[in-house]
């Protein structure tokens, strides 16, 4: 995958902030494409309107004009600090998820960026319902911008590693984590929570020990770190500074937990949906941690995933 294709969304009325041009640079840093885009929120009453009245139509063209001039302005002026950027800009009527899925579809975005920072947020990592509906309905790489205070340092991927199935799938996630981390310099942390749940039948069943289960852990423990070594083989040229992490516990409730310590500045998550079950367009855990995740996030679908827009 490469990294050098990017809609960014920006609301209208919406101020280019740090959190812009953190991806900015970003961009500039690998001579990225880079399409400016703002959707009006389509108004169904006024859609109807304009079936009886010119005016409505002219409200609806002149609105399209002004955001196109808009986003043509900030490409002026970002033009200058970014010259390794080719700008475009792209204005959408309609409803807002959707209208950004659809254009990175059709724009072949090799990533979406969103500013999650908002001023009405009541919290650290409250996302908006937008970005969450992008999130989940995207087959693009989402990175959820949702602070700016540094630059980027240290990157955490989370690995999944309790199925097999999730093998190519979890390549992926690291081949992602990695550019990602060449382009910004960071630093990587493969990271799997892990527990054995099993403990408790072991103890019952078979009797199990503190000194069996402990030989048990670690001998599964040991067994992990090895497969978390292989993720990172076909890496081992890259000059990113990798490192491997095993956290005991839940995943969505002991990763937000690490990243928080560690200062974390960017969470790269899979997220594995389920499309044949109605509102679960995300996996169950990855949208639990990004709920509560205070720093950015980039989450990655699996090829399979079919977007339904």
């Amino acid at each position: 995958m490469k990294l050098n294709r990017l809609l960014v969304t920006i609301a209208p009325e919406q101020p280019l902030n740090d959190s812009f041009h953190q991806a900015f640079w970003f961009a500039n840093q690998c001579s990225a494409r880079v399409i400016l885009l703002t959707v009006i929120e389509e108004l169904s009453e006024l859609k109807e309107v304009a079936n009886y009245s010119d005016t409505a139509v002219n409200i609806i063209e002149e609105a399209q004009k002004f955001y196109h001039h808009q986003l043509n302005q900030h490409v002026e002026v970002l033009q200058a600090q970014y010259p390794n950027i080719t700008f475009d800009t792209h204005v959408r009527i309609g409803i807002p998820h959707i209208e950004i899925v659809k254009e990175a579809n059709s724009s072949l975005a090799s990533m979406v960026i969103i500013d999650s920072t908002r001023a009405d947020k009541k919290t650290a990592c409250q996302r908006g319902r937008n970005t969450l509906n992008v999130i989940r309905k995207s087959e693009v790489p989402i990175w959820s911008i949702s602070s700016y205070s540094k630059p980027i340092e240290q990157v955490v991927a989370a690995v999944d590693l309790s199925n097999i199935e999730y093998q190519e799938f979890n390549k992926k996630l690291v081949a992602l984590a990695v550019e990602y981390c060449e382009i910004t310099g960071a630093d990587l942390t493969l990271c799997h929570a892990w527990r054995l749940d099993s403990e408790g039948y072991l103890r019952k069943w078979s009797g199990y020990d503190d000194n069996d289960i402990e030989q048990l852990s670690q001998k599964m423990k040991q067994e992990r770190i090895e497969r978390l070594k292989s993720l990172l083989t076909p890496h081992q040229n890259s000059p990113v500074n990798t490192k491997i992490e095993i956290v005991e516990g839940e995943a969505r409730e002991v990763l937000p937990l690490y990243a928080s310590a560690k200062g974390v500045d960017v969470v790269i998550l899979g997220s594995l949906s389920r499309t044949g079950i109605a509102g679960f367009l995300m996996g169950n855990t990855a949208e639990s941690m990004i709920n509560q995740l205070s720093c950015s996030v980039l989450t990655l679908k699996p090829d399979s995933f079919e977007s339904p827009v």
